[in-house]
């Protein structure tokens, strides 16, 4: 195995665990984890090229294919699933705070009484069925939320004009465990 090639490996470690933090974590750099997957992509091709560069200077083949497979399972990871299991882990770690938030928003009396609960950490989405929406991921002009969903209702708006109803920027929920969902949205 060359210099380079261990080089390789070492960046896809440190980018998948970087990953990783960023999205189990988003609070701790939160510019950085709305844009952690679009940065990945730049990423994915640098690791690329220079595994190519590996790839015809090594005499070996192994060692830079199984860079290429882990630098596309990783790209692959980061653009389709690590919103999902990021959410799912940061609620995880949060669940207790979340639900106790949750529970005092809904009881809450007026906009005053909410605002003093959430400060800025979260939001009333809808009142009738309650439901509460705590930052997780903002992007540039898209973000995700943890959403608590007592009805369950929020993963079946479907149709674009019961979307803009619900929230004019809504886009689609995932359900990440009982009455907690990821929640899209977007301009």
């Amino acid at each position: 195995m060359t210099a380079l090639t261990k080089l390789i490996l070492a960046a896809v470690g440190i980018w998948l665990l970087s990953l990783v933090l960023l999205f189990i974590f988003p609070t701790f750099l939160p510019v950085l984890s709305g844009f952690a997957i679009l940065l990945s992509m730049p990423i994915a091709l640098i690791l690329v090229i220079l595994t190519f560069a590996s790839l015809i200077k090594s005499k070996g083949r192994f060692w830079p294919v199984v860079c290429l497979v882990l630098i596309i399972a990783v790209s692959y990871f980061a653009l389709r699933q690590l919103t999902y299991w990021g959410a799912l882990a940061h609620l995880y770690l949060n669940k207790r705070s979340y639900e106790t938030t949750a529970a005092r928003m809904l009881a809450a009396r007026d906009d005053a009484e909410r605002k003093r609960v959430c400060r800025e950490r979260c939001w009333l989405l809808s009142d009738n069925p309650g439901r509460v929406a705590f930052h997780y991921v903002h992007g540039f002009l898209n973000w995700d939320e943890i959403v608590y969903d007592a009805s369950g209702e929020i993963i079946a708006i479907n149709k674009w004009d019961d979307r803009k109803k619900f929230n004019t920027y809504f886009i689609s929920a995932k359900r990440l465990t009982g009455d907690w969902y990821l929640a899209h949205f977007g301009d």
